[in-house]
């Protein structure tokens, strides 16, 4: 075999493998371990979309706002149509802790109830899920 193109087969299976551990020491995890992903997920016509979408995102700006716990929260659409979105809290506690708030805040409440309303659903018809980080 030619010495020249296998110095240059060489030379980009070096520059190749070195992007990829650069790559790989830039991506960081989405959570650190013991964060809580929490995943909001409703059915919502797609004539209805974006009208909940902005209440989501004044759901959001209330929470900001109101919360007697930090946590963070991205509104989206999920690529099946439904709405929904994306909450990341400091830990299992301080998760529990947002949830009592919202449950016992009647304007938080009314606000989910409004979403799902547009919807012409209910929060019931609204799945949850959580991820704990390790």
């Amino acid at each position: 075999m030619n010495p020249r193109y296998l110095s240059y087969l060489l030379f980009m299976v070096l520059m190749i493998s070195g992007a990829n551990a650069h790559a790989a020491e830039m991506l960081e995890p989405v959570a650190k371990k013991g964060q809580v992903i929490v995943i909001y997920r409703g059915p919502c016509p797609s004539g209805k979309t974006k009208a909940a979408m902005k209440k989501i995102e004044k759901i959001i700006s209330y929470e900001r706002k109101n919360s007697p716990v930090s946590y963070s929260s991205s509104p989206g659409n999920w690529e099946d149509g439904q709405i929904g979105a994306v909450d990341l809290h400091a830990s299992q506690n301080a998760m529990e802790q947002a949830f009592a708030w919202q449950e016992a805040d009647k304007k938080w409440s009314k606000m989910y109830d409004d979403v799902a309303k547009v919807c012409g659903t209910t929060i019931e018809e609204f799945h949850v899920h959580m991820l704990t980080a390790n």
